[in-house]
């Protein structure tokens, strides 16, 4: 399927009819789009996250037109609604769906890597963004996604944080810098996290797999570093 998808994708960025391709390319993304967001059958979510991922990493599709996609597909489902009418809150709305499938074990590696995609598309195309507000919206929209599906911790660190953390390591240490600075919510009388402790624990663990994080009594002066806090270590003794 993968060589189809990107024989397709050559295809549609080749059309001597510049028409013929921007059709057919926008009947895939309408598509494709509808299935992930529910709205089309569910039995070929997975064929459309790996339609939609090979399209953004050859970009033949922009994330403007994913967005945009999204923007319509909604639209025309729901025409009364005003929901996605901005475009931070379109792509909020986007992730919220498509973090939906990390959940389910056979669906999350093409979800998730669909997911990174879409997270390096916007960073390299993010002229005069910085790049904190970037990773400011990293962190709400897997926090987010953790919030409303706890049970999809597992599939978060193997298969959406080591793709991430791999293929962008400056961008990677500057979500886990701003990751530790924030505030998180901890009851060791109940050992409950919030989904904020959730996100800090995985990014730990999948960092120090990674490489990103050591610890701090050996590495703390070492740039380019990310010493791990004492979550960790609260969890660790919350299970004990």
């Amino acid at each position: 399927m993968r060589q189809v998808v990107e024989l397709l994708s050559s295809l549609v960025a080749q059309n001597p009819d510049q028409q013929i391709g921007t059709i057919v390319k926008s009947s895939i993304l309408q598509r494709s789009v509808s299935i992930i967001t529910h709205q089309a059958a569910q039995p070929l979510v997975k064929p459309a996250f790996k339609a939609l991922e090979c399209f953004l990493g050859k970009r033949t599709i922009s994330t403007q037109e994913l967005i945009d996609a999204y923007g319509q597909s909604k639209a025309a489902a729901s025409p009364s609604t005003t929901e996605a009418t901005e475009l931070d809150s379109r792509w909020d709305f986007l992730f919220a769906e498509a973090f939906e499938w990390m959940a389910l074990a056979d669906i999350s590696p093409a979800a998730g890597k669909f997911l990174v995609t879409v997270f390096r598309e916007l960073r390299s195309n993010s002229d005069g963004v910085p790049s904190k507000n970037l990773t400011v919206s990293w962190q709400r929209w897997i926090r987010e996604g953790l919030r409303k599906q706890p049970e999809a911790l597992e599939n978060v660190k193997n298969y959406l944080f080591p793709p991430l953390f791999k293929l962008d390591r400056p961008g990677s240490l500057s979500f886990l810098e701003d990751l530790n600075r924030q505030s998180s919510v901890w009851d060791l009388k109940n050992q409950e996290f919030d989904a904020q402790s959730l996100l800090q624990l995985a990014a730990i663990e999948v960092g120090k797999k990674c490489g990103l994080i050591e610890e701090p009594s050996e590495y703390m002066a070492l740039p380019g570093y990310f010493p791990a806090n004492d979550l960790e270590a609260r969890y660790n003794f919350g299970k004990r």
